[in-house]
C-alpha cells in the first residue's frame, strides 16, 4: 500500500533502475549487433517516424535480457536475430502506440513531477537527498544530456498514464482471485531422464567430401566480416576549453537570481497504520474498517506500542515490517489528505483517524527536518558546474557550424577543421557493421562508416550526432570487403558445426523414439535402466523452485494432469543438444481456504493487474488496427 500512497513519485523508480541505470544505461548505449542499412526510420505510425537507432537499441535490450535470462544455456548459434529485432520494432510501435492515445486523452507529465521522480533514484542521490552534480555526472559519462534522458522519462510516464488507468479499472472477483491463487501455489512432481548429447557423437562418421559439402552450403557462417578503418575528429562539449577563467561576479548573479533554488524545503518522517478499503466498498465495509481503526486508536491511547501495532494490524505491506516508518518525505509527494495530517503535527505527535482514498490511516510524525537556506559557498561549485556548462555549450554550437562548413569545403581532408578547432585527427580500429572498439561502440558511427559515398569516395562525413553535446566527423582509410574463409583455414570449425548438427539430429530422432515408448505405457524407470541413464525424481515443487532447472520446471508445469491409464509426459531438447524425457506424476492444487482478507485482496489486485495488461494489449491492437503504419524495407 505504501507504494500506492506514493505512487505519484516511486511508480517510475523501478523502470529508471532496471532499464537505465541497472543496466549501465544499455539501452542507450554500447556494443550493437545491428546491421547498418540505408534506411533512415524503422517505421513511421500516423507520421510520427521511429528512428531505425531506437529499434537498434531495443533490440540490443532484447538480446541481453534473452542472455541473462538463459544464463548458461544461452547459445547465440540458436537466437532468430531476425525475429528478435521484429519483437524490439513491435514493441517500439506499441509504445508509440500508447504515447499517441495518451496525448490524444489530454494526459501530461508536470516538470515537477518528473523531477520528483529523478529526485527519488537512489543512484542520484548523495546522503540520501538528491544531488544534481551525481546526476549530471551518471548521464554524462553516458554522453546523455539531462534534456534527453527527461524527455525519454516524460514520455514512458506518459504511456504509464494510460496503462494504469486501464490496469486500475479491473476488478476480477473474490472466486476468481482464489482460483488464481490455487494455481498460482500449485505443486508438481516428475521424474525425468537425461539423453547426453555426447552419446551420438561417436556415432557420427564424417568424411573430407561431407566437409566440402558442409562448408560450400553454410559458406555464410565461415566469413570474414566487411570491415573498415576511419579517420575522425570527435568534437565534445566538456572538452571545450572555457577562455577568460571564472567569473566570479556571474556566479555570484546566478546565485541571487535563484532565491527558492538553494533553499531544501522541510521533510517529515512519518509511520502509519493503515486499515485498507477496496475500492467502490459500502457503507458496512467502511463501517467496519472505520471501527477497527477506532480500536487500534484506543489500543495507542492505552499505551500500546505504534510500531508493534504496525506490524501487526496495519495492511500496507511496504511499511508494515518497518513498524510503519514511511521514512522522509516532502510537501507534494503523499495524497492530499495524508500530508495535511502530516504537516499539521509537532514532531512525537499523532493524528486522529484520517481517510485517504486508500482507506483509514492513524499517523504519528517521528522527526522533522527544518528548510535550510544553502550558502553561496556551499553551492559554488555546483554553480561553476552550470555556468561552465552554459558556456561549453554555447562554444559547442559555434564550434558543430565551423566543423560542418570545413569538412564540407574541404570534403577530402579532415586537417583543416582539425587545425581550426584545435582537434587531433584520430584512426579507428577496424569496424564492422555490428560496430567496433572505440568509436565503432556508437551505432550512428558504424552506419556511416559504410554509406557507399564515405566507402566510394573517401569524401569526409556529416557531422554525426552521439547526442546533444557530441559530434563526430569521420572519412574513410581502409575498406576489406567481406570474403569467404579458405576451407584449409576453417575444417576444424566445418567438422565441429557438422557433427554438433547430426550429433541432434540423432539424438533428437532417438528421444522421439524413447517418448512414444513411455506415451505408449512403457515405464520411464525401464527406459531409463535399458538405456542405462539416472532416473531423477523431483519432490513436490512449485512454480518458482530454485532446486529444480528451469526450463524442466516450466515444461512440467505446462503439462496437462495425469488420468488414469494416461501419460503426461514430454521430450525436450536443450539447448546444450541434450534430450529430456520428463514425465508429470501428481498436481497438488493451493487451498486458498487459509487465506487472510489481506492476501486475498493482494491476490485480487494482481490478478487486475493481469487483467489490465490483457486489456492493455487489446486495446494496443484496435489502435493498431485504426493507424497508419509504415515499416521500410531493409537492405540485406
Amino acid at each position: 500500500m505504501l507504494l500506492a500512497i506514493r505512487e505519484r513519485v516511486m511508480g517510475l523508480v523501478g523502470w529508471v533502475l532496471l532499464g537505465i541505470l541497472g543496466i549501465a544505461f544499455s539501452f542507450f548505449g554500447l556494443n550493437w549487433y545491428f546491421q547498418a542499412d540505408s534506411r533512415v526510420f524503422a517505421a513511421t505510425i500516423n507520421d510520427v517516424d521511429i528512428p531505425l537507432a531506437e529499434q537498434q537499441r531495443a533490440y540490443q535490450l532484447l538480446r541481453a535480457q534473452l542472455q541473462e535470462r538463459l544464463g548458461e544455456a544461452y547459445n547465440p548459434a540458436m537466437i532468430n536475430e531476425e525475429m528478435l529485432k521484429q519483437s524490439a520494432l513491435q514493441q517500439l510501435i506499441r509504445e508509440q502506440l500508447l504515447l499517441q492515445e495518451a496525448e490524444s486523452a489530454g494526459f501530461a507529465i508536470s516538470p515537477q513531477l518528473v523531477a520528483a521522480r529523478i529526485g527519488a533514484v537512489p543512484g542520484f542521490q548523495e546522503d540520501g537527498r538528491f544531488s544534481k552534480e551525481r546526476y549530471e555526472r551518471a548521464l554524462r559519462l553516458q554522453g546523455m544530456s539531462p534534456s534527453e534522458f527527461e524527455w525519454r522519462l516524460t514520455r514512458e510516464m506518459l504511456t504509464q498514464q494510460i496503462v494504469n488507468g486501464i490496469t486500475a479499472t479491473a476488478a476480477p472477483t473474490a472466486t476468481s482471485a482464489e482460483r488464481a491463487y490455487e494455481l498460482q501455489s500449485q505443486k508438481r512432481r516428475f521424474s525425468h531422464i537425461t539423453l547426453p548429447l555426447q552419446r551420438f557423437t561417436d556415432k557420427v562418421d564424417i568424411s573430407d567430401e561431407d566437409i566440402g559439402n558442409w562448408y560450400g552450403s553454410h559458406q555464410g557462417d565461415f566469413m570474414t566480416p566487411e570491415r573498415v578503418r576511419v579517420e575522425y575528429l570527435e568534437l565534445r562539449a566538456e572538452n571545450i576549453e572555457i577562455p577568460g577563467g571564472v567569473d566570479e561576479d556571474a556566479l555570484r548573479q546566478l546565485y541571487d537570481d535563484q532565491p527558492d533554488r538553494f533553499i531544501t524545503p522541510e521533510e517529515r518522517q512519518a509511520r502509519h497504520i493503515l486499515i485498507s478499503l477496496t475500492a467502490g466498498a459500502d457503507e458496512a465495509a467502511i463501517a467496519e474498517s472505520r471501527t477497527k481503526a477506532e480500536s487500534i486508536l484506543k489500543r495507542l491511547d492505552d499505551g500500546e506500542d505504534f510500531a508493534e501495532l504496525a506490524k501487526t494490524e496495519s495492511d500496507d505491506p511496504g511499511s508494515a515490517g518497518n513498524g510503519g516508518d514511511l521514512g522522509f518525505f516532502g510537501r507534494g509527494l503523499m495524497t492530499p489528505e495524508f500530508e495535511q495530517a502530516v504537516f499539521a503535527l509537532e514532531k512525537g505527535g499523532r493524528s486522529d483517524i484520517v481517510r485517504s482514498p486508500f482507506g483509514f490511516h492513524i499517523i504519528e510524525l517521528t522527526d522533522i527536518r527544518p528548510e535550510v537556506a544553502r550558502p553561496f559557498e556551499d553551492v559554488r561549485a555546483e554553480l561553476l558546474d552550470e555556468y561552465q556548462s552554459e558556456q561549453r555549450n554555447e562554444l559547442f554550437y559555434d564550434h558543430s557550424e565551423l566543423l560542418a562548413n570545413m569538412v564540407f569545403e574541404q570534403p577530402d581532408s579532415l586537417q583543416a577543421a582539425a587545425d581550426a578547432l584545435e582537434l587531433e585527427p584520430q584512426s579507428s580500429d577496424w569496424l564492422t557493421r555490428e560496430g567496433g572498439p572505440g568509436i565503432g561502440e556508437f551505432p550512428q558511427v558504424a552506419a556511416a562508416a559504410f554509406q557507399e559515398d564515405i566507402l566510394e569516395s573517401g569524401a569526409n562525413s556529416e557531422p554525426i550526432e552521439i547526442s546533444a553535446d557530441h559530434l563526430i566527423v569521420i572519412r574513410s582509410l581502409e575498406h576489406e570487403p567481406a570474403a569467404a574463409r579458405p576451407l584449409q583455414e576453417v575444417s576444424d570449425e566445418v567438422r565441429q558445426q557438422l557433427l554438433d548438427s547430426r550429433a541432434r539430429e540423432l539424438v533428437a530422432s532417438h528421444g522421439s523414439e524413447l517418448l512414444t515408448q513411455l506415451m505408449d505405457g512403457t515405464p520411464l524407470s525401464d527406459i531409463a535402466a535399458a538405456e542405462e541413464l539416472e532416473l531423477k525424481d523431483s519432490e513436490l515443487v512449485e512454480r518458482q523452485s530454485q532446486t529444480v532447472e528451469r526450463r524442466l520446471l516450466q515444461e512440467a508445469f505446462l503439462l496437462p494432469a495425469p488420468a488414469e491409464k494416461t501419460v503426461s509426459a514430454t521430450g525436450i531438447m536443450l539447448a546444450t543438444g541434450d534430450y529430456v524425457l520428463l514425465q508429470l506424476h501428481e498436481i497438488q492444487s493451493g487451498d486458498a481456504a487459509g487465506l487472510t482478507e489481506a492476501e486475498r485482496e493482494r491476490m485480487r489486485r494482481e490478478l487486475g493487474r493481469i487483467q489490465g495488461l490483457s486489456e492493455t494489449t487489446a486495446m494496443v491492437e484496435d489502435l493498431r488496427s485504426r493507424a497508419t503504419i509504415s515499416i521500410p524495407e531493409q537492405d540485406n
